[in-house]
């Protein structure tokens, strides 16, 4: 019976076996890219009409069981035009995907390797293509967002090459923790902490701009809560360029070119100068016009025989240019060279440049040379290494320092000296210096030109940031990706002040030495899905976990007494000053994971969630959960609009994301001792910082609602977005009682919100048959930034006043300006009630605005026609206002002994009935009443509006029969410029430039020529 049994089930499983056979069949093949032979992985194999699928692997190939009856196949691959291959008798299908160029530019990354198809994400991305910022001489990357996307805020408010620069995205979500978004360079994310000595120095200058591939902008929340607790500011993504299968393409690259001041100040010469100075002593004392104006000729600038100089004489006397001696026609240079290429097994991607830019100051450039390396090798059909390698060195040269004062800043000083004092003696030393009997008349009291050339201020970072992978194909559908990143640096800064200068010439010459270096080490383990259904159902899943370390140590040093100018290493000097080292650092351990899911490609759901544990934070609190939800409606897919001719697409998203600031020091809710406490001549320690084991991440949440729409097969498309962000736990400094023995301690107080609209549009203006093409794409933003809650109940910081409970961070809170008496020239003000009144007190203060600007944005038009290229680029921005240290002194209109601006001397109050805005001059600025002419009022708050050529590029691409008689694969010369013209009401050097911070100057005006060759 048994064995009667098991024959009839072996019978009637043969059955089963062959009916399937003889319904699936085996169906294998590979897929490859039409332009290069290279197999494609991760493309999705369909049976049409079913949810019987998979995907290839690594290489391309694929395998797939498909029912009898089946027909077609269909391939499809983000960035790639999807393909219907029929099945019929065939066992072995191999076919090839083109590029669909229309999506390719649409292409987005959205972290950790992710990327997606603008139409399929549902977050707030902007991406900034390296056609954009390709050639252009910009030292760093950052620079390249300035105009390019909507809501990010870019204020190059330091002009030398390589210096600080000010991202915002979508206002300022912090108070005292950081505003800086998070850089990740190919996986990698950045520290961006300057860890500047003597310079102002960017970190990510240390990036050739022209290795970039893309840069796409996380704006909201829910996108970027991928990476939780470090996002709250946005997440900048830079993808570099990588290898391409094939032949190997050299390409090699170079421009030079010129950088020029954007203006000079126009300032008074000697004669106005000794008018303003007669008059302002004049309206003080009364003793008549002619003994004042012997007394400032001959008592103030020291001039010989000033008090019996006649009219003609007075005529004669030379003006000496200042700033024209400490300004220069800076180089600029860049060379590169770059090798693409592979087969389908490996690609690889090697480049290396240099780069020099000069600034419009004297002794002030930046010089960086570059190596980089991408590599991508497939070991099996399964699994694939990778390894990509930046190596940079940089070096910045000023011959001031950051932590010296603004009077020693050429930038700052040099148009406010007395422009009658020399610069050189007559043997061609300069005139003025300590130790010559020579005097230098003024409040500037030494000769900046010798400051500028005697003193030396020099930074060198060496960075290496690289990464190595493996992923591993475990199913078609599911991948496995290790992940290993190296962020390492190396900062070492000298700053030397000469002993001919007044900054050592007591001390006979002061040297400081300062390195650190940084050491930021992250790995990630991911795993990777991607699985479409009945050719309706596509889920892509997200998960992983990270870890991270950084640390940083250092050192300081410093001596004077050298025995002579030349020598200027610490070794040579007599005393040895200071000596000190620190060691600091933190960990983060992370979870997270992200899930989308499209129907059709017409309804879409995001969903993501991270869990961040940091070191930095208080032992009840140091982890964190950042979750997100997305949703979008691709409504143009719908039947009852595919009917509309002239909609190509529409669709409406919504989002609510949350995310984490930890922008704060490491060691914020520890309680720590500091050394120094000295007792009975031995070293002791003391406490330093109360601890806060409560203390936890600030917290951002996101509304975000967005359209993306495109009329006229996408001839005008854009995206319009809104949004609320919500800063909840401020990191703020909260003081206590100094009978505690402390004067604060860190904790989660106060709420922030930014809320704002943004506006992208693009425009395909002419596609004409003869190939003329123009383009435009402009952006505009706002946001509306506002300070909800301080702790205590407290409506004002008390360390900060700009920072007011109802109003933005950086409010303006002083008297108003009411203009000049016509009668007397006197300056006038508003009280509380707004009644003119001469002498304010502080209970007539108001508020007159803010330093964040209204509106923002920029605007660029490409044209093209038959291989000639022409694109230019405007930046604006309104509605800000700023007070300028360095505008401040040079509106004094002769209250003390600064030079001043034409304009202010031309529209001063001379005679009674003149209406102007320009108070007389008065000396020292001490009107009758103790009211100051330069004391804080909205007179000494300048409106920054402008609209600026920030870049304009002309380019011929050499036409084929040539490149082939010259045996070369392409060929471009082009010419740029930067920063050409500026429409704004500004009287200082730059709107983007603020003269009384120490270190810095103005932006310049760059010109460049250049030619790429391909071969």
């Amino acid at each position: 019976m048994r064995k009667s049994l098991l024959l009839t089930f072996l019978f009637l499983l043969a059955f089963v076996v062959q009916t399937y056979a003889q319904q699936n069949r085996t169906v294998s093949g590979k897929v490859t890219d039409q332009e290069n032979g290279q197999g494609l992985p991760g493309v999705a194999v369909l049976v049409k009409g079913t949810t019987i699928g998979t995907a290839t692997n690594t290489d391309g190939s694929y395998t797939l069981s498909v029912p009898a009856d089946a027909n077609t196949l269909v391939f499809r691959f983000i960035g790639y035009v999807a393909k219907e291959v029929a099945i019929g008798s065939q066992t072995s299908i191999n076919t090839t995907l083109a590029l669909d160029n229309k999506q390719l530019s649409e292409v987005i990354v959205t972290g950790y390797g992710t990327v997606q198809t603008k139409r399929d994400a549902v977050g707030a991305i902007s991406q900034v293509a390296a056609k954009n910022i390709e050639n252009k001489p910009m030292p760093s990357l950052d620079k390249a967002l300035q105009g390019q996307a909507a809501g990010v805020l870019v204020q190059a408010n330091n002009g030398i090459p390589g210096g600080a620069i000010n991202v915002r995205i979508r206002g300022v979500g912090s108070i005292q923790a950081g505003t800086q978004p998070l850089y990740v360079v190919d996986g990698v994310q950045l520290n961006v902490r300057s860890d500047a000595s003597f310079t102002q120095s960017n970190p990510l200058a240390f990036l050739n701009p022209n290795d970039i591939l893309s840069i796409e902008v996380l704006k909201d929340a829910a996108t970027a809560a991928i990476y939780g607790a470090q996002a709250a500011n946005g997440v900048v993504l830079i993808t570099t360029k990588k290898g391409k299968a094939g032949k190997t393409v050299f390409t090699a690259n170079a421009y030079g070119g010129v950088s020029a001041p954007l203006k000079k100040l126009d300032v008074l010469n000697t004669q106005d100068y000794i008018q303003m100075r007669t008059e302002a002593t004049n309206n003080a004392n009364r003793n008549g016009l002619d003994a004042n104006r012997q007394a400032v000729i001959g008592t103030e600038m020291r001039i010989p025989d000033g008090a019996t100089l006649t009219p003609e004489q007075i005529a004669a006397l030379p003006t000496y240019d200042w700033q024209d001696a400490v300004m220069q026609t800076g180089k600029i240079q860049n060379y590169e060279l770059s090798a693409s290429g592979g087969n389908d097994k490996t690609t690889f991607y090697i480049a290396g440049s240099y780069n020099l830019n000069e600034a419009m100051f004297k002794k002030v450039d930046f010089r960086r040379g570059t190596a980089k390396m991408d590599l991508t090798h497939k070991a099996t059909d399964k699994l694939t290494l990778a390894s990509s390698v930046n190596l940079s060195s940089f070096s910045q040269k000023a011959p001031f320092a950051t932590d010296g004062s603004s009077l020693g800043n050429p930038a700052f000083s040099s148009s406010l000296i007395i422009p009658s004092n020399r610069i050189y003696n007559e043997d061609g030393s300069y005139f003025g210096m300590l130790g010559s009997g020579q005097t230098f008349p003024g409040i500037l009291n030494q000769n900046i030109v010798a400051v500028n050339d005697y003193n030396d201020a020099s930074q060198r970072n060496n960075f290496v940031v690289g990464n190595i992978s493996a992923t591993y194909q475990i199913i078609p559908s599911l991948s496995f990706k290790s992940f290993y990143g190296l962020d390492y640096r190396i900062v070492q800064g000298r700053s030397y002040r000469d002993p001919r200068t007044s900054d050592a010439y007591a001390r006979k010459g002061l040297g400081q030495v300062e390195s650190t270096w940084n050491t930021n080490f992250i790995t990630s383990q991911t795993l990777n899905y991607n699985q479409t259904f009945n050719d309706q159902h596509t889920v892509t899943a997200l998960a992983g976990f990270e870890y991270k370390t950084e640390q940083q140590e250092g050192i300081f040093t410093s001596a004077d007494g050298f025995p002579s100018p030349e020598f200027r290493y610490l070794n040579s000097a007599a005393n040895p000053l200071s000596a000190s080292e620190f060691f600091t650092n933190f960990k983060r351990i992370s979870g997270f994971g992200r899930v989308n899911y499209s129907f059709g490609g017409k309804y879409l759901v995001a969903v993501t969630a991270r869990y961040d544990g940091s070191s930095r934070f208080g032992t009840n609190n140091q982890f964190g959960l950042f979750p997100s939800v997305q949703l979008g409606w691709n409504v143009s897919e719908e039947e009852f609009l595919k009917s509309v001719d002239f909609l190509s697409f529409l669709k409406l998203r919504a989002s609510y994301g949350t995310t984490g600031n930890d922008q704060i020091s490491n060691f914020a809710s520890r309680g720590l001792y500091g050394s120094g406490a000295l007792y009975n001549g031995s070293a002791g320690i003391n406490p330093s910082q109360l601890p806060n084991p409560d203390l936890k991440w600030e917290r951002n949440e996101t509304v975000n609602l967005g359209l993306d729409f495109g009329f006229f097969n996408d001839r005008i498309a854009g995206t319009i977005e809104v949004y609320n962000r919500m800063s909840r736990d401020l990191l703020l400094d909260q003081p206590v009682s100094w009978t505690a023995g402390y004067g604060a301690f860190t904790s989660n107080v106060g709420e922030l919100r930014n809320r704002g609209i943004e506006l992208e549009i693009r425009t395909a203006n002419i596609q004409s048959a003869g190939g003329f093409t123009w383009n435009t794409n402009f952006n505009i933003a706002r946001n509306e930034n506002e300070v909800m809650e301080l702790y205590g109940g407290l409506d004002v910081l008390p360390s900060d006043n700009t920072i007011r409970v109802g109003y933005p961070v950086g409010t303006i809170f002083t008297q108003k300006y009411a203009g000049v008496n016509p009668a007397t020239g006197r300056p006038m003000f508003y009280d509380i009630n707004d009644n003119i009144t001469y002498t304010p007190v502080l209970a007539d203060r108001r508020i007159i605005g803010d330093t964040q600007p209204e509106w923002y944005g920029g605007l660029t038009n490409t044209f093209a026609f038959k291989g000639f290229e022409l694109d230019f680029m405007f930046q604006y921005e309104y509605g800000r206002i700023q007070s300028d240290g360095q505008l401040n002194f040079l509106s004094e209109n002769g209250n003390r002994q600064f030079n001043t601006l034409q304009y202010f001397f031309d529209n001063r109050w001379t005679t009674p009935g003149q209406i102007t805005s320009v108070p007389r001059p008065y000396n020292n600025g001490i009107e009758p009443g103790g009211v100051n002419h330069v004391s804080a009022s909205s007179r000494i708050y300048n409106k920054v509006d402008y609209i600026r050529l920030k870049s304009i590029t002309f380019a011929y691409n050499v036409p084929t029969p040539f490149l082939q008689f010259a045996r070369l694969s392409s060929a471009k010369v082009y010419a740029q410029g930067s920063n050409l013209f500026t429409y704004d009401d500004f009287k200082g050097y730059d709107p983007e430039f603020f003269g009384s911070a120490t270190g810095i100057i103005p932006q310049g005006k760059n010109y460049t020529v250049g030619i790429q060759l391909g071969f």
